[in-house]
């Protein structure tokens, strides 16, 4: 049996965005947050090594502490897509690879950038927590 290396590609990208949090659609953000949900806003690309570091600190610090798996909800923002939208401007987010915290109205902190530390990310996160 042939096996397409472009639809696994697919497949599995696919299952990594499921896996890290849902896809960014125009007013998710704020359906969520209306619903009162604390939220991640993840702005990131398929080819920025930093996003890709701090995906696997997330999902390393859920892992290890279940609570903060439940108290998020994740959503990934394609930065090459949404990047210069209206919401990335509200949001004041100028670069690819920034974590965004939000409750409510609040901003509860971000991280910006290329941090490879998962002691920042780990802050970020336990923000929710409070």
């Amino acid at each position: 049996m042939k096996v397409s290396w472009v639809a696994l590609g697919l497949c599995l990208a696919a299952s990594v965005v499921q896996a890290r949090g849902l896809e960014y659609q125009p007013r998710l953000d704020r359906d969520k947050l209306s619903q009162g949900a604390t939220v991640l806003l993840d702005f990131r690309t398929d080819w920025c090594i930093a996003c890709a570091r701090h995906a696997s600190i997330i999902d390393t610090l859920k892992e290890q502490n279940p609570a903060l798996r439940a108290a998020i909800t994740y959503i990934v923002v394609d930065y090459d897509t949404y990047g210069e939208s209206g919401m990335a401007e509200k949001r004041r987010v100028t670069q690819n690879g920034t974590l965004l915290l939000l409750r409510g109205s609040r901003e509860l902190g971000r991280v910006e950038g290329a941090v490879m530390n998962d002691s920042a990310i780990k802050e970020l996160l336990e923000l929710s927590l409070d």
